[in-house]
């Protein structure tokens, strides 16, 4: 009988496991990639919130950490286990204020920020934690609208809908939780915060106040904290809900998309596409992130590209020592700073209601500008005040093409063929700063290293581009005095080139030896340069005894110096003579 018994618990485990897998090839093949409301989305909606609810309770505990809540505000036992009590104090402190403190002093690390959800954890606050506390933990469950079950059918069986969400009501109760949340940090050394799951709290909203009311409540309460504790170091994430955007008073760094997917090779152009086209929005509340990147990638300089003219900062998730070094000096100078353009990256007028993705023809092109104008862009522009011209504009043209979001898939899907090359025509009127400009205009493509003089803001300059190729170009207006003309183009080994260059003038030289007087200021240092004609006289640096060296090519105008020691804190001012 026992051999019987242990015979029929074998079997049963079998089948269990078999039947387990199948299912999980199921979801995998099939619910997955089927439509909201679909026969095989109502079963596995029934099976997950009903008869499978205990399994998907310990799938989530045991594998994701989706299912989690914040149940301590100190570090937790990643940075403390290997070091406590005598041992602590011995090494010189607890774990997480020693990496930090390794990071900036070993490392050279400037900030070092922490990553924290809107509500605590994936499902907020532990109850534990909120009795210990004297904090008033209320579950609440998420009602997803039938729109954000279109656009991700598994937010219906999610930890968050199944299994209800730790939260905190009160705008007082808030105040604490914030408080008691970021000192740990702080005292560890922490500089700032990155602030993730912000849109899903909307869906919490359902008798506590609606979700506007609570989002306001959570984001008042975070913004104030930051702004005691950490001051403007904070990144709001996951946060394209209106309930979240609208609320922002003082964090201004907003994320623009979802996930870099490394290993998704589909993803790499649409996180091009939806960043772009996402500041248009987003550019107008904040400064849009266009999120980080690794640089041995295979996509690494599309990313790349994009991230140099988006305006937003410039971050990579490369294991330590797996870089591409080359591809990186191309965006971050060697003091770590980065040449920043002016404004949002933004799509051009002609792409803004182009299929840049999948009608096999439309390359995507992105504008910016870059010099010291404080976010503004006069003229027309803005359509106020006299057209002032910034130093440069920058147009990026990628071809992504060949993959697009699919609403049945959930997901970036590959087009069926290869996508084909497309040709782009890239006009110095298409960065809208440029357009009250009505002379000619110089421009360098990066890539290509190849300069030309156009005649007008509608002449074009063309470029064709293969699947996943770019091109980066620095646009400058030809400034005119007598018979001398002069365009700076920047630092060219950089990919914003144009974003060195602070400001620049053409004048009647005040002294009567000469006929012209360009003056410039640089904030990096590096090779530089400028489109001219005739041949300049004499360059100096502002305070030099002596002139810089420089080489001139008659037939296309183009002047090439090296500016040694510049910074944005210390730039380098220029002065050209004809």
């Amino acid at each position: 009988a026992g051999r019987v018994s242990l015979q029929l618990r074998r079997a049963f485990a079998v089948l269990a496991a078999a039947a387990s897998r199948g299912l999980q090839r199921w979801y995998e093949r099939v619910v997955s990639r089927s439509r909201y409301g679909s026969l095989p989305v109502r079963v596995w909606t029934l099976l997950a919130t009903r008869l499978l609810r205990s399994t998907m309770e310990e799938y989530y505990e045991s594998e994701t950490d989706f299912g989690r809540q914040l149940g301590a505000f100190a570090p937790n036992r990643k940075f403390e286990a290997s070091a406590s009590g005598e041992a602590a104090e011995r090494a010189g402190g607890p774990t997480l204020a020693r990496l930090v403190r390794e990071l900036k002093q070993r490392h050279g690390v400037r900030y070092v920020y922490a990553w924290h959800a809107l509500h605590g954890y994936w499902r907020g606050v532990a109850a534990s934690l909120g009795a210990a506390e004297g904090l008033e933990v209320q579950q609440v469950f998420a009602r997803p609208s039938a729109h954000l079950q279109r656009v991700e059918p598994q937010v219906r069986w999610d930890a968050m809908t199944l299994f209800g969400t730790g939260l905190l009501l009160s705008r007082p109760q808030l105040d604490a939780f914030f408080a008691r949340l970021h000192a740990p940090l702080a005292a560890a050394g922490v500089d700032g915060v990155k602030v993730d799951v912000q849109s899903g709290l909307a869906s919490l909203g359902g008798g506590v106040g609606g979700g506007p009311s609570l989002a306001a409540r959570y984001v008042g309460a975070l913004e104030a904290s930051v702004a005691t504790t950490f001051g403007p170091h904070l990144i709001h994430c996951m946060c394209h809900s209106t309930e979240n955007l609208y609320r922002y008073t003082h964090g201004s760094l907003l994320r623009a998309s979802d996930d870099f997917y490394p290993s998704r090779p589909a993803s790499h152009t649409m996180h091009i596409v939806n960043v772009g086209y996402n500041s248009l929005l987003l550019g107008e509340l904040g400064v849009p992130d266009w999120d980080m990147f690794t640089s041995l990638n295979e996509a690494a300089s599309l990313h790349a590209a994009a991230r140099a003219i988006s305006g937003g900062p410039v971050y990579v998730s490369d294991a330590p020592g797996q870089h591409d070094v080359a591809l990186l000096r191309k965006l971050v100078l060697p003091d770590g700073a980065t040449l920043r353009a002016a404004a949002a990256g933004r799509p051009t007028r002609d792409c803004l209601f182009a299929d840049v993705t999948s009608d096999g023809v439309s390359a995507l092109k992105l504008w910016n500008y870059n010099g010291n104008h404080n976010g503004e862009c006069n003229g027309e522009c803005n359509g106020a005040g006299t057209a002032r011209l910034p130093p440069n504009a920058v147009v990026g043209a990628f071809n992504v093409q060949g993959a697009r979001w699919d609403f049945e898939t959930h997901g970036p899907v590959a087009a069926a063929q290869p996508p084909q090359p497309v040709s782009a025509l890239v006009r110095p009127h298409d960065a809208d700063c440029l357009r009250p400009h009505g002379g000619r205009f110089a421009v360098w493509s990066h890539l290509g290293s190849r300069l030309e003089v156009l005649p007008s803001g509608s002449a074009a300059a063309q470029v064709t581009l293969q699947h996943r190729e770019w091109e980066v170009l620095t646009i400058a207006p030809v400034l005119a005095q007598g018979r001398v003309e002069w365009a700076p183009l920047g630092l060219v080994e950089m990919i914003n080139a144009g974003g060195a260059v602070v400001a620049t003038t053409l004048t009647r030289a005040p002294a009567d030896d000469h006929d012209a007087e360009a003056r410039l200021t640089s904030r990096a240092a590096g090779r530089f340069l400028a489109y001219c004609t005739p041949r300049p006289a004499s360059v100096w640096r502002e305070g030099g005894e002596l002139g810089l060296p420089f080489s001139y090519d008659d037939a296309t105008g183009l002047l090439a110096m090296q500016i040694d020691e510049a910074t944005a804190s210390k730039p380098a001012e220029l002065l050209v003579h004809w």
